[in-house]
């Protein structure tokens, strides 16, 4: 065991907290660490999101410690028990406790020694230690395996190491790669992922150990996989999936392999100045990093590779005709694999199915229409998609597509809604309860009625008056009595 004096420095409101924490098993002479992600955080000057905590207490004992703990509230002149407990892993030791006082809430776990992990994700039974060192051994990377005394101000870590292996920016496993990931095959993604979040590289044996064991990622729930490629593609890095790829993960993640054949892809053809894949990436990179927009953009061409075609009269100039809506099957597949949620699905279903749409020059009525299925509410994060994906291409070759389409797109839209242009039938001047009135059509013809009008008003929208819509239900009673 290493052990270095330094000072991290915490929230004034989280410090109030931990203190009291801290202070209490200092009186019963009992252990208590910060550990694991937190401490990096705070090592890096960053605020951690939450405070992890391990003791030498069982949960129990961690109870009855702290039950005895009060506070005087001073508005109140009465004193309170300062915690009070939520019993959120207690089979692996863990217990949530809230400090009444300042409104906070730790997980405390005490030190175990993990037994067999059968089903590579859970092990089959937890031992509980006495030991930090013990603990310490047990964690995944070297990178999380700090613990920190808050009163003595020591950071302790197995190995000197562990330290420059944060200084250098290095994913490395606590102990042999091969035997962390054989216990949880989700590590191997979490390396990936703290690689993109923190920008760091992962050690070579490490890398191999993932590629020698990643068809061990068959055995992890879809949605844990959809979570860590989610804060991968949310991180600052979302290049780093092409280690997810290279690694061989993604047929046991997927069942399938869109993102290794679109690496493999070359678009062959004056527009682009990148494969497939990497003109993927740079479109990531190009929208902001909402989970429907970083998703759509990953899989907004993966149905290139299925619709590759020379184009005629030529012997390297290769089309893609139709790639959009095999992508927006893909993509569809692919949603449902990883469970997204049936909104989210929606969203980037439909943003990967109209990505190339030609929306600057199509009429009025599909326009909106478009607008009307993306939903008004999302199409600017739409455009945003169009806009990455314009510049992420050969823009000498083609400055019109980059720069005037989704200018046009912009103006179009905004000109609906400062308009305020109908889009649906309740938009309409009249209702059903007009036509009914008239006397004339009733049923079926109504509804077919508002849908007629409702196509020239999306052409026209001028035409969206009562007098006017008045006018053509005449015509419509017309056109419908000659085809009776």
């Amino acid at each position: 065991m290493f052990v270095k004096k330094i000072e991290l420095n915490l929230d004034v409101n989280v410090f109030s907290s931990l203190i009291g924490l801290f202070y209490a098993f200092k009186r019963a002479n009992k252990d208590l660490y910060l550990v694991g992600g937190c401490v990096r955080d705070m090592l890096f000057g960053k605020a951690p999101k939450d405070y992890d905590l391990c003791t030498n207490l069982t949960p129990d004992e961690v109870k009855a410690l702290l039950a005895k703990e009060t506070f005087y509230d001073r508005d109140c002149e009465q004193r309170f028990e300062a915690y009070h407990f939520i019993d959120t892993g207690i089979k692996h030791g863990t217990i949530t406790v809230f400090d009444n006082e300042h409104n906070k809430a730790f997980e405390i776990t005490t030190y175990r020694v993990d037994g067999n992990y059968s089903d590579g994700r859970h092990p089959d039974e937890v031992v509980f230690t006495p030991s930090l060192e013990e603990d310490l051994k047990r964690r995944d990377f070297t990178i999380n395996s700090f613990a920190y005394n808050l009163l003595t101000n020591e950071l302790v870590m197995l190995d000197e190491s562990y330290l420059k292996d944060l200084e250098f920016g290095i994913i490395r496993t606590v102990g042999d790669p091969e035997a962390r990931f054989n216990e949880d095959a989700l590590r191997m993604l979490r390396a990936i992922r703290f690689a993109a979040q923190l920008n760091f590289t992962i050690q070579r044996d490490t890398y191999a150990a993932i590629v020698k064991l990643a068809t061990k990622l068959e055995l992890i729930s879809k949605e844990r996989i959809r979570d860590e490629l989610t804060k991968i593609l949310l991180s600052d890095k979302p290049d780093m999936l092409k280690l997810f790829v290279l690694a061989g993960l993604e047929a046991p993640a997927f069942g399938f392999t869109p993102l290794t054949d679109i690496m493999k892809c070359n678009h062959d053809n004056p527009w682009h100045y990148a494969d497939v894949f990497h003109h993927t990436m740079d479109v990531v990179n190009g929208v902001p990093k909402t989970v429907e927009l970083r998703w759509a953009a990953l899989l907004h061409d993966t149905g290139k590779p299925a619709t590759k075609a020379l184009k005629e009269g030529t012997v390297d100039h290769y089309n893609y005709h139709g790639h959009p809506d095999v992508s927006a099957e893909i993509t569809e597949r692919l949603m449902d694999i990883l469970k997204f949620s049936n909104e989210q699905k929606e969203t980037i279903y439909k943003f990967v199915k109209y990505h190339d749409t030609p929306l600057a020059e199509v009429r009025n009525s599909v326009f909106k229409k478009v607008v009307v299925d993306i939903g008004e509410d999302k199409f600017f994060d739409f455009i945003k998609l169009r806009v990455a994906d314009s510049f992420a291409h050969r823009l000498l070759m083609d400055t019109k597509f980059a720069i005037d389409f989704p200018d046009k797109v912009k103006e179009r839209f905004i000109k609906i809604l400062e308009e305020n242009q109908a889009l649906k039938v309740t938009d309409l001047a009249i209702n059903g309860y007009d036509i009914i009135n008239d006397g004339f059509l009733s049923g079926k013809e109504i509804g077919d009625c508002l849908r007629w009008m409702l196509d020239l008003v999306l052409e026209h929208p001028e035409y969206n008056t009562r007098e006017k819509l008045l006018e053509y239900l005449q015509i419509f009673k017309e056109m419908s009595f000659q085809s009776s």
